[in-house]
């Protein structure tokens, strides 16, 4: 069907002889979903299906382990023996059902594997040490072999289980990648040196499955576009491993980045621009004749048709997208993408949690991993609720308790309703936050809730004879103890974010958690002179390793200065006195002090509501201070609780 709006997003195309309806894909993403033993799961199964049933064209499940020492993280999926073949059917059985095509991603962790969880030290082209320090086993010739059998094997697999397709993990510093890559493969044989012998193995793991599988059958590769660290793996050498690809009988590739050493470019967070990496695609698009696809932060579907237009890419990867919202495709064809639930890149439910060898979720949405237990169905009694405080938390709960049937009042003191979503788009980088905000926003204005912009008082609540309260007031930021820090030279981050406050020249900023950084970020663009003082032994502690390591760089490069495992103790005439290692010291000549301590949590000053005969809760930092995850995830929970 013809798409006025997105013409080329909603265009068929063809991988051999598969008919996509469309031109988005969903990449594959590992979600620890799957058993210890890397079967699937029923709540894979719905994870996956109910992105069929948004309206994605083709999904490529996630990294399945050809092998078992190819194991990278405890519960991921593996396609290493004839058993696991009647979970895949199952799950291909139900993608079909939903409309989509579906892939699987043929993989071996290489080097990138743990021998705590495979029980078996990693392999490897060459015996580079992993950033944990564990030293991989260099392959032999006879092993190479064998690993070429087990990639043979996981197709006929993957075929018998009704896939449309395989795509065979030749990014991201697995295995595939690890041969290709001059940076981790020192070998001097056949199977390295030049680019030639470095490709050898990768494209003999291609051909043999082409023999195996048969002409028809659609093979693509997602490919490394540029490792993006020094010695390493680079465009000029992918544009050539390309070209042998597709020569070889690859039917497409998919065009990705980053390297286990630059793990930030693979999730890459909301400091890189959107579609980022989609002039690697098009340099390689230009040397090939198989279609090509692009990923990396293409979180519209404005943002897709324009990297189709500029012919840069035939094909959209979506894949923190249709994490965040699994009807992104069908309200893009629909014209409503502004009801798309926004990505944040924030890789807090998603990145991070995999990493920590959990099961992935999402900051946004909090179904993720949920779909088969957990729906938004309609309350078998309608109950007045009153929600006090218009924050993520208080918004996601006056949401899911409307949309549920329930009457409600949702109080906000302030006169804009998004709470510190209001602040925490401010910092450069951050604006998708503000996006949030207004998404939020817009769903409440949907509903039938009553919003009402002023502080509830006791009297009121006792006239308004509520059913449930959920208290979402939020937080504050924390004071520094001490008369001498009330002082008109001393500020709040939130202030200075918010414009309330302006600093001068010269400024100190307490405390290096994530607002004391991103502060700093904000101020040094200002062409601030920045110092940071931070009580422990790192600053960023709290963030995620991708932003903290972006936001790093910068104030870094920026030339300012950071004092670690120090405590400011008390400011004396403009001049702060801080303890680090049992020793007094100073610093002086600043203009301003801003404190970014932490934030501690707001208390709403009912008298009685502790005294209620009816459920209170609270939820998000007014139950304690901690991320936007918990906040929108416990707004959700207590939504469908009432």
């Amino acid at each position: 069907m013809a798409n006025n709006l997105y013409p080329l997003l909603f265009s068929e195309i063809s991988l051999n002889n598969l008919r996509l309806k469309n031109r988005l894909v969903m990449p594959p993403m590992c979600t620890n979903f799957a058993t210890i033993g890397g079967a699937v799961t029923e709540r894979m199964i719905e994870y996956y299906t109910t992105r069929a049933w948004g309206g994605v064209g083709l999904i490529n499940v996630e990294f399945a382990y050809v092998r078992q020492d190819g194991k990278v993280f405890a519960y991921m999926l593996g396609i290493y023996d004839d058993k696991l073949i009647p979970g895949l059917q199952r799950l291909t059985d139900s993608v079909h059902k939903g409309g989509a095509k579906i892939f699987i991603q043929l993989a071996h962790g290489g080097r990138r594997g743990h021998s705590d969880i495979t029980g078996s030290a990693p392999v490897a082209p060459s015996p580079i040490p992993r950033l944990n320090g564990e030293v991989p086993h260099e392959l032999s010739k006879e092993e190479i072999e064998e690993l070429i059998q087990a990639f043979i094997l996981a197709a006929r697999r993957a075929k018998k289980a009704g896939f449309d397709g395989v795509m065979l993990h030749m990014a991201h510093g697995y295995l595939l990648q690890q041969f290709l890559s001059p940076f981790s493969n020192k070998r001097k044989d056949e199977y390295g040196g030049d680019l030639a012998g470095r490709a050898r193995f990768p494209l003999e793991v291609l051909k043999s499955v082409r023999q195996e599988v048969g002409d028809d059958f659609p093979i693509s590769c997602r490919l490394c576009g540029d490792e993006f660290i020094k010695g390493g793996f680079d465009l000029k050498q992918s544009i050539q491993v390309a070209k042998m690809l597709a020569a070889n009988g690859a039917n497409a590739l998919e065009v990705s980045a980053g390297t286990h050493e630059t793990g930030y470019i693979i999730t890459a967070p909301p400091y890189y621009p959107m579609g980022f990496l989609a002039s690697l695609a098009a340099a390689i698009k230009k040397e090939v004749n198989i279609p090509v696809g692009t990923v990396g932060r293409i979180h519209t579907p404005d943002e897709a048709e324009r990297i189709l237009q500029e012919g840069k890419a035939d094909l959209i990867a979506v894949g923190r997208g249709l994490i965040a919202d699994p009807d992104w495709p069908k309200k893009a064809q629909e014209g409503k993408a502004e009801t798309i639930r926004p990505c944040l890149s924030c890789n807090q439910g998603c990145a991070d949690r995999m990493y920590w060898q959990r099961d992935i979720s999402c900051t946004v949405n909090p179904l993720v991993g949920r779909e088969a237990t957990f729906s938004i169905q309609a309350a078998p009694k309608k109950k007045k609720v009153i929600i006090i405080g218009g924050g993520p938390a208080g918004l996601e709960a006056a949401q899911i308790a409307a949309t549920r049937g329930h009457n409600v009042y949702l109080y906000e003191k302030e006169k804009d309703l998004g709470g510190q979503l209001n602040i925490a788009s401010i910092p450069p980088g951050k604006e998708r936050l503000g996006e949030l905000k207004e998404y939020m926003v817009r769903e409440i204005k949907k509903l039938p809730i009553k919003v009402i912009h002023k502080k509830l008082t006791a009297a009121e609540l006792k006239k308004m004879n509520p059913d449930w309260v959920i208290v979402a007031v939020g937080g504050k930021p924390k004071l520094m103890e001490g008369e001498s820090f009330d002082d008109p030279q001393v500020v709040t981050a939130w202030d200075v974010l918010m414009g309330k406050m302006e600093v001068g020249k010269r400024v100190l900023i307490i405390g290096g958690g994530q607002v004391g950084l991103e502060t700093a970020h904000f101020l040094l663009e200002q062409g601030k002179e920045i110092i940071i003082i931070e009580m422990l032994k790192q600053v960023g502690w709290d963030m995620s390793s991708r932003a903290r390591k972006i936001v790093l760089d910068k104030l870094i490069q920026g030339g300012i200065d950071i004092i670690t495992e120090a405590k400011a103790v008390s400011l004396e005439k403009g001049v702060l006195i801080f303890e680090r290692g049992g020793l007094q010291e100073k610093i002086k000549g600043v203009d301003s002090i801003v404190i970014a301590v932490g934030t501690e949590s707001e208390k709403p000053n009912i008298p009685g509501l502790g005294k209620l005969r009816i459920p209170v809760r609270f939820i998000g930092d007014a139950l304690s201070p901690r991320q936007l995850f918990e906040a929108i995830h416990e707004g959700f929970n207590t939504g469908v609780a009432i």
